[in-house]
């Protein structure tokens, strides 16, 4: 008789192809963040001010691999994705999507007035991209795994 008490579940393929595309995903941003900070880093004097790794210039060799890994690869795999995803995680990614749209919708017009009337730094588009992506996947993160 076989002692199933100590034997992991077996994950599902539907779980172990979400598992693996969400690895993709991740390590394509790993890619991206660093071809670009070697690209910035390269041009890099002794003694300068140090670039900015969000606004410095980049070859456009750098800047092309880049759009078509964001512009077209992230898509496919995005897209594959929400062809294996259960409906949960579904549940949770649509959550999450809906708070990031009410974060850029509801956060963007009142930081732009703020900075109209004086009362605030311009508005930064890197902080405009963060902060719908990040309450999107902290509403993800706690709906799936809570």
């Amino acid at each position: 008789m076989t002692d199933v008490r100590n034997k992991a579940p077996t994950k599902g393929p539907s779980e172990r192809a979400n598992r693996r595309l969400l690895f993709w995903s991740g390590a394509l941003g790993g890619v991206i963040g660093l071809v670009t900070a070697l690209a910035v880093l390269r041009d890099d004097v002794p003694g300068e001010a140090h670039p900015s790794l969000l606004s410095a210039p980049l070859p456009a060799w750098v800047a092309l691999l880049v759009v078509v890994a964001w512009g077209v690869v992230l898509p496919v795999i995005s897209w594959r994705w929400h062809r294996v995803v259960d409906e949960h995680e579904r549940e949770a990614y649509r959550d999450g999507a809906l708070l990031g749209f009410y974060v850029l919708t509801i956060g963007a017009p009142v930081w732009w007035f703020l900075w109209r009337g004086g009362m605030a730094p311009p508005v930064d588009p890197f902080a405009m991209f963060i902060a719908p992506l990040s309450a999107a996947g902290i509403v993800w993160i706690w709906r799936k795994y809570r």
